[in-house]
């Protein structure tokens, strides 16, 4: 049959040219697989900006998302006359707050060496893996917090 020997032998082919229509095929996909496996799906963006006081423009933040209890930094940056004013772990709380609310029990990121393991280690993330990358020297850091419920620990009471 014609049609299996297509399905045995598709086109596949490497890009660094996204098409929006191409990665809805992807994510449209595996969104659809999830709800089917878990009955739910509940992926939503979540974004924390720090805007500039003047003029209203974003200078930095923090980009991720939530899904099925976690949510997911994918980027935080702050411009360098913003660093180590806690301007960052104001950023990084008001992301875990939000997860809280939209019920996620743990929060998960990745970072560099050349960036900020320490400072997300002081804000109670513990290092789950790391990854040897280039140039040698360079490691990946992925990171996790677990996130106590709103309310506290025993849904709002205390023991």
């Amino acid at each position: 049959m014609p049609n299996d020997d297509a399905k045995a032998h598709p086109d596949i082919s490497v890009t660094d040219e996204l098409d929006p229509g191409d990665v809805a095929v992807i994510t449209d996909g595996l969104r659809a697989y999830d709800l089917s496996q878990t009955g739910y799906y509940d992926f939503r963006p979540l974004a924390v900006f720090v805007r500039d006081p003047q003029t209203g423009k974003v200078v930095g933040g923090l980009h991720g998302r939530s899904e099925f209890g976690l949510v997911y930094v994918a980027w935080l940056f702050l411009p360098e006359d913003l660093r180590r004013l806690g301007i960052g772990s104001r950023v990084l709380a008001m992301a875990e707050e939000e997860g809280r609310r939209r019920g996620c029990t743990r929060i998960a990121l990745t970072t560099l060496s050349i960036e900020a393991p320490g400072f997300y280690q002081k804000q109670g993330y513990d290092i789950a893996a790391t990854i040897d990358c280039d140039p040698p020297g360079l490691t990946r850091y992925y990171m996790t917090k677990r996130l106590a419920p709103l309310g506290g620990r025993f849904g709002g009471t205390t023991p």
